[in-house]
C-alpha cells in the first residue's frame, strides 16, 4: 500500500508526509480543476490522507471504492464559523457523506479542531490505530489550548 497526501507543504500536511512517507500531490498540479489526473496517480488499495480542502467530496466521492481515505474535516460542521459560512456548509456536507460511506468504504474522518490541528503526532496516532483497526470510521478532538 502506497500512501499520498494532498496539502503538504507546511504545517500538519508536511508532518504526515514525513511520518507516512508519503508521495505529495500539490502545486503545480491544481486539485480543484486536475480531477482526473489526480485520480490517475492511484492504484487499488493505496491509501490517499485528503488534508487540503480542494474538492474533497468529490475526491471522496470518486475514490471510495478503488483507495482507502483519511479525510481532515472540520469541528466547523456541527459548529459553523459565522465568519467562514460556506466552508462550513461544505465541511458538514463532507462530513454527512462520509458518515454515510464509512459502514461499506475504507474511511477515516478525523473531525478536527483548530488547536487539535497543531497536535501533529496526535492525528498521525490517530491514523495508525485506523490502519491497525480498520473498523474505526470517525475520530473527533477536543483539545483546548
Amino acid at each position: 500500500m502506497k500512501f499520498y497526501i494532498t496539502g503538504s507543504t507546511r504545517g500538519l500536511g508536511k508532518y504526515l508526509a514525513n511520518h507516512f512517507k508519503c508521495t505529495c500531490i500539490d502545486r503545480p498540479i491544481n486539485l480543484n480543476t486536475d480531477i482526473n489526473k489526480v485520480l490517475d496517480l492511484f492504484e487499488e488499495g493505496d491509501c490517499v490522507i485528503l488534508n487540503a480542502h480542494a474538492s474533497q467530496l468529490e475526491y471522496v466521492k470518486r475514490l471510495k471504492d478503488k483507495c482507502k481515505l483519511v479525510v481532515m474535516g472540520s469541528i466547523a460542521s456541527v459548529s459553523p464559523d459565522p465568519n467562514m459560512p460556506n466552508y462550513s456548509k461544505e465541511k458538514l456536507e463532507l462530513e454527512n457523506y462520509v458518515n454515510s460511506i464509512s459502514t461499506y468504504c475504507p474511511v477515516l474522518y478525523l473531525r478536527l479542531t483548530s488547536s487539535s490541528y497543531k497536535s501533529y503526532s496526535l492525528i498521525a496516532r490517530s491514523i495508525q490505530f485506523w490502519i491497525d483497526n480498520p473498523d474505526t470510521t470517525f475520530i473527533g478532538y477536543n483539545i483546548n489550548d
